[in-house]
């Protein structure tokens, strides 16, 4: 199991009274009703994250309508499969060396000089090694299109190499925002200001009758202007140097950048599959209900940005009852966020995917790929805990595990389950995996993750999705988001009761 290294240590007593000192200062009988003042914080969060990401929900639902109009269906298919890729890649390194930057700033927030030292060589590596992997996928391009028989995937891998550059280095920027706690600018620049760029730069490739490869350029831009902004730090005269990584850096980013390689599956291998299983048209239809499932995490990203970092104070300072409320806390809130932005999605996207143009097909994906996201809520905190604590073994493991689900059993099942094969290898890689990191959690932090309940609230979700498979009516649909929404509910409302019985056993 990986030791964390002496040097990365801060003086206890510094970060006691970081730990100590209240998350909200005004968060009254709300923030006690739901769970004491830690709530406060991620409330805090939430209410920011939320704004700020709702921005970016209806902009990338315009953004994906402005691609559907720009591109041809098989243009469109065909994009998203490179896009795919290089994101792939992109957010794989880029997470690697934020998680390097966000295990040691959380450690010491106030140490700027350090930061901005480690920040410096951590983009210094992550862009060398993602600018020669996109020279070799585009210099290869010829040959993956060939073997995907896509002969316009050629064109997109060459356009979009800058692209997987650029995005690893964005990631990797917001690590340093995110180890000080600086969830909300985290947020702005990684997740906002991208789409922001592309709602303002597409319609002019349309209005101009830009060719599609402006689409390209364009989505390189959208990642290279935050990126400059996020690390005007690293470019600052009044701390020289760098600092180099340790065995213990380079080891702990390489067990990340391997399982996001094979975690970070929606809208990345995914489409790979899809594209090597069926026709472009079908391609496009799961590309639509990919990136749109893939904001089922709406609010489970914005929460575990705040979690991380308390949950590496907490660690720091030994406070295991705190860490263990925290945990339950943030599990709570991440699964009834989440199957309520699920919830909230289906019942919009029959109204919504109309104004994509012919993608159809794209409604009963959406339906199959929310019962995986639902069920990785639950073990989100776990495996975000496993993570600051620098426990990266287990989930290499599982997530290698999982990838390799995704990768073929799609090619054994397709014949018989068709398209719907890809989230059925989802579904089953969730169900299947994710209890080892509960396991593994209680018995390294005595933190249970995982409880009876829960598996009812897994059924009744796969129920609601089969009837909707079965039925695919209105009827149906509304079932399917009335579920999620009283899931998401009674969990939230669970929070609240806590919060009451906490202040009557205090009195």
């Amino acid at each position: 199991m990986t030791t964390v290294p002496a040097e990365t240590a801060p003086a206890k007593e510094g970060m006691a009274a970081a730990v100590d000192r209240p998350d909200l200062r005004t968060g009254g009988v709300i923030a006690r009703l739901l769970g004491g003042a830690g709530i406060g914080t991620y409330l805090r969060v939430v209410l920011f994250g939320s704004g700020a990401r709702m921005f970016g929900l209806a902009s990338q639902f315009v953004v994906l309508i402005m691609l559907g109009r720009v591109l041809s269906k098989t243009g469109f298919g065909e994009m998203m499969i490179a896009f795919g890729i290089y994101r792939l890649i992109g957010t794989a390194l880029g997470v690697g060396g934020s998680l390097v930057l966000l295990y040691h700033v959380s450690r010491r927030p106030d140490d700027r000089a350090a930061e901005v030292r480690l920040h410096r060589s951590t983009a210094l590596l992550a862009g060398t090694i993602s600018a020669l992997i996109a020279l070799a996928g585009a210099l290869a391009s010829g040959w993956i299109a060939e073997l995907l028989d896509k002969p316009g995937l050629a064109h997109w891998l060459v356009l979009l190499a800058p692209f997987a550059v650029f995005s690893t280095l964005l990631v990797v920027a917001t690590g340093a925002l995110e180890g000080r706690s600086r969830v909300s600018e985290s947020i702005l620049i990684g997740e906002v200001a991208p789409s922001a760029a592309r709602i303002v730069l597409l319609p002019a490739v349309a209005l101009l009758a830009l060719p599609e490869s402006a689409v390209a350029h364009v989505l390189t831009v959208s990642v290279l202007v935050p990126w400059l902004w996020a690390s005007r730090r690293i470019w600052s005269g009044d701390v020289a140097g760098q600092r180099r990584w340790t065995r213990w850096d380079v080891q702990y980013a390489a067990k990340f950048v391997g399982a996001t390689l094979f975690a970070n599956q929606l809208g990345a291998i995914d489409l790979v599959v899809a594209g090597a299983l069926f026709p472009s048209n079908v391609v496009a239809d799961y590309a639509v209900a990919s990136r749109i499932a893939a904001l089922y995490s709406f609010f489970q990203i914005v929460l575990l940005k705040r979690f991380a970092p308390r949950a590496g104070q907490l660690l720091e300072t030994g406070d295991v009852a705190a860490l263990r409320r925290d945990t339950d806390l943030c599990r709570s809130l991440t699964i009834g966020f989440t199957a309520l932005t699920i919830a909230g999605i289906l019942v919009s996207a029959p109204f919504v995917l109309p104004l994509f143009g012919g993608f159809g097909g794209a409604m009963g994906f959406l339906v199959w790929l929310a019962l995986p996201s639902f069920v990785s809520a639950f073990y989100a905190t776990s495996d975000r805990l496993l993570i600051i604590a620098g426990k990266a073994n287990v989930l290499l493991a599982l997530t290698v595990s999982s990838f390799l689900v995704l990768a073929t059993t799609p090619f054994a099942t397709a014949p018989w389950l068709g398209p719907v094969a890809i989230p059925a290898a989802m579904i089953l890689s969730a169900l299947a995996l994710n209890p080892i990191i509960a396991v593994r959690v209680r018995a390294l932090f005595g933190i249970a993750t995982i409880r009876f309940r829960d598996v009812g609230a897994f059924g009744l979700a796969g129920l609601a999705a089969g009837y909707h498979a079965y039925a695919g009516s209105l009827v149906s649909t509304l079932a399917v988001c009335a579920t999620f929404a009283g899931l998401g509910a009674a969990y939230i409302a669970g929070v609240g009761r806590r919060g009451l019985r906490e202040i009557a056993a205090g009195g």
